[in-house]
């Protein structure tokens, strides 16, 4: 029996029911976890929220928590993490441009689950990073 409030989703991390959070003064509204800072985007908001920032939004706003790829508070599964739209397991990819964020990714309804912190990591292409990229895509 799902007692989740109509029009909210559980966190696939700690089953907490999940805030809406609008990005900027955008019509853009995605879903934060206030108890492990856990942001989940649905098909093509990660991109859209990206694409906020280079506008001038404050991601800081919606992401205030800190990056840990290692939180093990998974009161749902031990094994693997669950959609919270479909419920279909989440595949764990590093993102190509910088492999240390790990995306939590839905092959089924596109949606992307990140840890608190990394939205601004992803945010914030560092020259380091850049310098790998480049010397990556030479080899």
């Amino acid at each position: 029996m799902d007692i989740t409030p109509p029009g909210k989703i559980r966190c696939p991390k700690d089953a907490t029911i999940m805030e809406k959070l609008t990005v900027g003064n955008s019509d853009l509204v995605v879903d934060h976890c206030g108890r492990c800072g856990a942001i989940w985007f649905d098909a093509y908001e990660l991109e859209r929220t990206l694409r906020a920032k280079e506008q001038g939004v404050d991601l800081g706003d919606i992401d205030y928590g800190t990056a840990k790829n290692n939180y093990e508070y998974k009161v749902l599964r031990d094994d693997f993490l669950e959609c919270p739209r479909d419920h279909s397991k989440l595949l764990q990819i590093p993102d190509s441009r910088q492999p240390h964020v790990i995306i939590d990714l839905c092959r089924d309804c596109g949606g992307v689950l990140l840890d608190g912190g990394e939205l601004k990591d992803l945010s914030e292409f560092t020259l380091k990073e850049r310098l790998f990229t480049l010397f990556k895509n030479k080899k």
